[in-house]
């Protein structure tokens, strides 16, 4: 009597796969191992850049010389320590906001820098201005 499936029978039919659907959730794990380091990278980026600008803003905040310039340099300074770059220093009132960015890893550059905006006050600069008191 001859085999249903031809010479080989059925075993031989389905020899490799296997390797052929473990190539396919190999594929599928590694792609979303990318996603996910991508995501985790961006995020930790967009954290820098929001301590960056937050340190940033209150050691500008914290300056009593009433020279915007000099609060504006230490902002920067801070900034750069932490690893970012100083986009913007405003005095807002009696407030000082700063933008701080950072650019992400170099496989992700693409996406362009991230940026942080933060804002801190009183500035304790404006104690010196006349028509204000001094704020403890």
């Amino acid at each position: 009597m001859k085999a249903p499936f031809g010479h080989y029978g059925r075993r031989h039919r389905d020899r490799g796969s296997a390797t052929v659907l473990l190539l396919g959730w190999l594929m599928v794990v590694a792609t979303s191992a990318a996603v996910l380091l991508a995501v985790s990278a961006v995020s930790l980026a967009r954290r820098q850049a929001a301590t960056s600008a937050d340190l940033a803003a209150l050691a500008a905040a914290a300056d009593r010389t009433g020279s915007p310039a000099i609060a504006c340099g230490r902002a920067r300074d801070l900034a750069t320590r932490n690893g970012a770059e100083l986009m913007a220093c405003r005095i807002i009132g009696d407030a000082i906001e700063v933008v701080a960015q950072v650019r992400p890893p170099p496989a992700l550059a693409l996406l362009g820098p991230l940026a942080a905006t933060s804002r801190a006050g009183p500035w304790y600069g404006m104690t010196d201005q006349p028509g204000t008191s001094p704020r403890r």
